[in-house]
């Protein structure tokens, strides 16, 4: 008797087990999507809005007006009585590495910039802080701040990738993981500094002229993926703008990834962008910005170890930058070209469990949040085009759209962390590669980057009006 009740009750727990499993695989887990992107509806409905947009755009021509801003936003750690609205904080966790530090002081201070060019009646706001990315959360709310001066279309989001900067504004469990806990009074705080440092650079608009060019630096390069035998995006983009009065500011662009500090540092850094921005400032220009470019698989080469790595790295790119920007020819005339399409995304295909099954949409769900209407953005301004990403994209990817443009005549930058984060986009041949870059941080399935590039390409094929 015993050994027949025994039997029920194991039968009973192997079919509650059974159908556990199959509950799980019905609702956790569930195959990549391997359907060709461009037979999918979400590649039909982007298609059709990038076609609009490229339909109604038109080129302005024109004098060239630009303002510039600088604004800290250094947090303020304090023991008690902590006043967010003046930045500060009890404890902020430093975003970027899954086991970052709390922050217990400052190395250096970390800043948002701007610089807004306006040609006729079209104005645009370029913007970039030394944060590990733009969080979505902020983008939100300074949207919503600015919405009577200029719209989301002309606000172009960047950062320096920087991995020692503020945390606490990125909501849901990978959010928490990368950045602390979420702390709505950071956003709130940063989201002020953002809509401070658009609102000077608008009223500190005068009359200016601009330039471009670009340097190749592969000895502070290296492809994090594959080694020697991976491609690089080794070029430093310069952006310059002088206002009439002599002001000058530049922008450098570079695809080397900010992580020169790692986690054993439990102080605020610029990391190397840090540098370069202040070496910049010190010798050359009246204000320098850094954008991160397509820093996905590529890391940072240098010299020494810790803080001493990132001087060498950021003051080395700057040596390279004075040197370009004494030869940069500079037109006060100019004809502007801007677009902006909201994108439509596969549904999310997140954290890897074999090589054909990821956590469900659903279940993913519960640890990243949807995003908001990620943009793709970009501007022709004579011949430099720009093409700001929401998300990280590979160097490898990069640099064909840059040499296809650069054939044409054209000098370019792309740009990630464009207000969103939609993760690692790799090309699909490392899809199934055993790195962090695509099981971890590749979350939309193996076409995500083929979609994601024939865009890119779409965006400049538009703005120049060639078929590169």
């Amino acid at each position: 008797m015993q050994t027949k009740k025994w039997q029920r009750r194991s039968i009973k727990v192997l079919i509650s087990l059974a159908i556990l499993f199959l509950l799980l695989r019905i609702f956790a887990v569930s195959s990549i999507d391997t359907t060709p992107y461009f037979k999918t509806a979400y590649y039909g409905e982007t298609i059709e809005k990038m076609n609009a947009e490229a339909n109604s755009m038109a080129e302005t021509n024109g004098v060239l007006h630009a303002g510039f801003s600088k604004v800290n936003i250094t947090p303020k750690i304090v023991d008690r009585s902590a006043n967010p609205g003046k930045g500060e904080f009890t404890a902020i966790k430093m975003a970027g590495f899954g086991n970052g530090q709390i922050a217990k002081g400052v190395h250096d201070s970390l800043y948002a910039k701007a610089i807004a060019l306006q040609v006729g009646e079209k104005v645009l706001i370029l913007i970039s802080a030394d944060l590990v990315f733009m969080p979505e959360s902020v983008v939100a709310k300074v949207k919503e701040n600015v919405k009577d001066r200029v719209s989301r279309e002309q606000l172009i989001f960047g950062a320096t990738h920087t991995h020692s900067s503020v945390g606490n504004c990125i909501p849901g469990v990978v959010g928490k993981s990368f950045g602390g806990e979420y702390q709505p009074e950071v956003v709130q705080w940063l989201s002020d500094k953002f809509t401070q440092v658009i609102t000077e650079a608008l009223a500190d608009k005068r009359p200016a002229k601009f330039a471009s060019d670009f340097i190749s630096v592969p000895n502070l390069v290296r492809n994090r993926i594959i080694g020697e035998t991976g491609r690089l995006n080794d070029k430093l983009n310069l952006f310059s703008v002088v206002q009439d009065r002599g002001k000058k500011a530049v922008i450098g662009i570079f695809s080397a990834h900010a992580t020169t500090i790692g986690t054993w540092n439990d102080k605020f850094s610029g990391d190397y962008p840090g540098y370069f921005q202040r070496s910049l400032e010190t010798n050359a220009v009246d204000l320098a910005l850094f954008f991160a470019g397509t820093v996905g698989s590529q890391s940072n080469m240098g010299k020494g170890e810790k803080f001493d790595k990132a001087k060498y790295i950021g003051e080395t790119l700057a040596d390279s930058a004075e040197i370009l920007l004494k030869k940069m020819k500079y037109d006060s005339i100019v004809s502007l070209t801007p677009m902006a399409t909201e994108l439509e995304i596969p549904k999310l295909q997140a954290f890897y469990i074999t090589d054909r099954l990821r956590l469900s949409p659903m279940a993913g769900g519960l640890l990243i949040p949807k995003p908001e209407s990620p943009y793709l953005q970009g501007f022709k301004l004579n011949n430099f085009v720009w093409i700001a990403m929401p998300y990280e994209l590979s160097g490898e990817y990069g640099i064909d759209l840059k040499n296809a443009l650069e054939l044409q005549g054209y000098d370019s930058a792309l740009t990630c962390f464009n207000g969103q984060y939609l993760g690692y986009i790799v090309p699909q041949k490392y899809y199934y590669y055993d790195t962090y870059e695509a099981r971890l941080m590749g979350w939309y399935g193996p076409s995500m980057g083929d979609y994601l590039m024939e865009l890119n390409f779409r965006m400049a094929n538009a703005l120049t009006g060639v078929r590169l």
